[in-house]
């Protein structure tokens, strides 16, 4: 997988993260639509996107692609990674265990009763946690996620 994209940013890594995040998009309901993308030393040696609700998360499937080429790395990923246990198991924990440096979110997750806590459990951790990059895009994706699991209701564009 070691692509080497000389000289790029964090906005470089968060679109292609993105792009991963629409490969899921409309097969993770409930659930949002998120991708990742772990960079060491300019390299991606991980990417990953949630593929259906109830699966592994995008950070679980890019960790998997890294093994250990994570710790140190710096992972980008368009929403605040989790840091409960549903079906899946937290991922912040599961960053923390691979030893990433770096957390690059692209939108924190909001959700009332599991969002928020992600970012704390990784800098707790001693991980480095960066927030707000692509922000605007990355709230767009989860979009239908974040009203649905503030107010229960569906997501609904009329045309």
């Amino acid at each position: 997988m070691s692509v080497r994209k000389k000289a790029m940013g964090a906005d470089f890594w968060m679109n292609r993260a993105i792009e991963l995040a629409y490969k899921g998009k409309g097969r993770t309901a409930p659930n949002p639509a998120v991708g990742a993308v772990i960079v060491r030393k300019g390299l991606v040696v991980g990417e990953g996107w949630h593929k259906k609700a109830g699966g592994p998360h995008a950070e679980i499937f890019a960790l998997r692609a890294a093994g250990i080429k994570a710790r140190g790395a710096t992972v980008y990923v368009t929403l605040e990674p989790c840091n409960h246990h549903g079906r899946t198991g937290p991922c912040a924990k599961a960053l923390i265990e691979a030893g990433v440096a770096q957390v690059v979110i692209g939108a924190r997750d909001n959700s009332p009763k599991k969002g928020r806590r992600g970012a704390e459990e990784l800098r707790r951790a001693g991980v480095k946690v960066s927030l707000g990059v692509l922000k605007a895009e990355c709230h767009r994706l989860c979009e239908d996620f974040f009203k649905h699991s503030s107010t229960g209701a569906p997501f609904v564009t009329l045309k």
